[in-house]
């Protein structure tokens, strides 16, 4: 039997933070017709900018169950992690929680089904982009990096 992920308490998770790197996983979530799922974050880092959904990687999990925990807590959608699409890394570093430094690692997820529900902890709002034009000005950098990325290399297969 599978034992669930437990978070650190908060005093310890910011010693962590100011020690060590935090894995963690960004999403891209292609719905056909409608586009890129993005979110505008309530929560550090990246508080007020546009970002793609997103979470640290806990000990016990796989990169898969990361992945499937991520779609659903994030925007309530179902994915089948063996159909990723690795995008790219990205090391971003932050001068918010205790200097914070993140290893991403972004995946793709092409015609993701569904209804998109933002997890009102973390997110304000949803919008939909289908181009590098359409990112808004308001984006964290490595959000905007993996969607440069994933434009060049699949803009014409959308279409």
């Amino acid at each position: 039997m599978r034992r669930r992920p437990v978070f650190a308490p908060e005093r310890i998770f910011k010693q962590v933070l100011a020690y060590a790197v935090i894995p963690t996983f960004d999403l891209i979530l292609w719905f056909e017709g409608r586009g890129i799922a993005i979110f505008r974050r309530k929560i550090p880092p990246y508080k007020n900018l546009w970002a793609l959904p997103g979470l640290r990687m806990m000990k016990l999990e796989g990169i898969e169950d990361t992945l499937v925990r991520i779609a659903r807590q994030e925007a309530g959608v179902i994915i089948d992690p063996k159909r990723r699409i690795f995008i790219d890394q990205y090391v971003g570093r932050f001068r918010s929680e205790n200097r914070r430094q993140d290893l991403s690692t972004c995946y793709a997820f092409l015609s993701v089904r569904g209804n998109v529900t933002p997890n009102p902890a973390h997110f304000y709002s949803l919008r939909f982009i289908a181009s590098v034009k359409d990112m808004p000005k308001k984006m964290g950098a490595m959000y905007r990096h993996y969607l440069k990325k994933f434009f060049a290399a699949y803009q014409d297969r959308l279409r």
